[in-house]
């Protein structure tokens, strides 16, 4: 299954796709109005020589989408040079999986970004791979944080805590998050087309 024109004009806007959210929809939105766009990152997209389409792979439940899609999104929607499209994940298993290696398969969120023709630039998975430590880090401390809570109360109060950090964190990660996209939308460029697209993101198994 590939990405085509008709399937990119069936996705939804950014608007949209917030309008339709039913998990995580504030910190969502909450994150996204917090991002500030680092004015290096500013100055490459919008320096861009051709516009690029951005498609984006999502799902509303999952945490690494609730810190690194509205990051983006907030990127694309103040980028000329960007053009975005959304699609919920779960509605869009395998076009999501054809992107991925078999064994990163249902890993949430995708963005693909191409050219004017559809031919594929950059593949960035997840989120940026820099945040994996401080993401370990969350989750260790938060652990220790509940571990007194009663069973049936301590994976609500888990979800929640992880939640606030990661909205709490949403500027600093953001740009660390930018960066990141910035470095293989570059890298894809530089590329010859017949070695494209560049991937980045998190690694599965994570390298040591």
């Amino acid at each position: 299954m590939s990405l085509t024109e008709q399937k990119l004009s069936q996705g939804m806007s950014t608007q949209q796709y917030i309008d339709q959210i039913k998990v995580n929809k504030q910190p969502f939105q909450d994150i996204y109005d917090a991002v500030k766009i680092p004015a290096a990152s500013k100055v490459f997209f919008d320096g861009l020589a051709e516009p690029v389409k951005l498609a984006v792979f999502t799902a509303d439940w999952c945490g690494d989408a609730m810190s690194t899609t509205p990051v983006i999104l907030n990127l694309a929607e103040n980028s000329p040079k960007i053009s975005v499209t959304v699609f919920n994940r779960d509605e869009e298993l395998e076009l999501t999986n054809s992107y991925l290696a078999e064994n990163r398969a249902g890993t949430v969120p995708v963005f693909v970004v191409m050219d004017g023709s559809m031919n594929e630039i950059a593949r960035f998975i997840e989120t940026a791979g820099e945040l994996v430590p401080v993401l370990d880090a969350m989750d260790e401390a938060i652990a220790k944080e509940i571990a007194s809570e009663p069973e049936e109360n301590a994976r609500a109060a888990g979800r929640a805590r992880r939640t606030a950090f990661r909205v709490a964190h949403a500027e600093e990660w953001g740009e660390v998050i930018l960066g990141a996209f910035q470095r293989v939308v570059a890298k894809g460029l530089s590329l010859p087309q017949t070695q494209r697209p560049a991937v980045d993101g998190t690694t599965w198994p994570p390298e040591e």
